[in-house]
């Protein structure tokens, strides 16, 4: 975490001793001490509970099962265009004229008058 080397270290006791004193120094030592240790376990504490609640591999694990699953949805999804393409040209899709349906055929059926019609309506000259 920190990169304090030796030569560090020795400069800080010498200038705790300079500016403690020796008789204070040891209790002094003794209360750093404790609370680096008491950072250090809150530190370590607070980094477990966060990997827990994360837990980081379970979200690759996730992550590649949805990856997965994507590829297989999207080869279903090749192979049924694929099926459906030679059914369907370009031609057919980008052209301008209204397509044919069922309605259009009812819709013609009605309208056309059938010879039995014509002789029951009479004609107007």
């Amino acid at each position: 975490m920190f990169d304090i080397g030796f030569w560090e270290i020795l400069l800080i006791l010498v200038l705790a001793l300079v500016v403690i004193g020796p008789e204070r120094l040891p209790g002094a030592a003794r209360q750093a001490g404790f609370f680096v240790g008491k950072a250090r376990r809150y530190i370590e504490g607070v980094r477990s509970e966060v990997e827990s609640e994360l837990d980081v591999s379970e979200f690759k694990r996730m992550l590649h099962n949805q990856e997965v699953q994507i590829n297989e949805l999207q080869q279903q999804i090749k192979a049924g265009v694929d099926d459906i393409k030679p059914d369907i040209s370009a031609a057919d899709i980008l052209t301008d004229t209204p397509s044919h349906s069922f309605h259009d055929e009812v819709a013609e059926d009605n309208d056309a008058v059938s010879p039995a019609d014509e002789k029951e309506k009479p004609s107007v000259k």
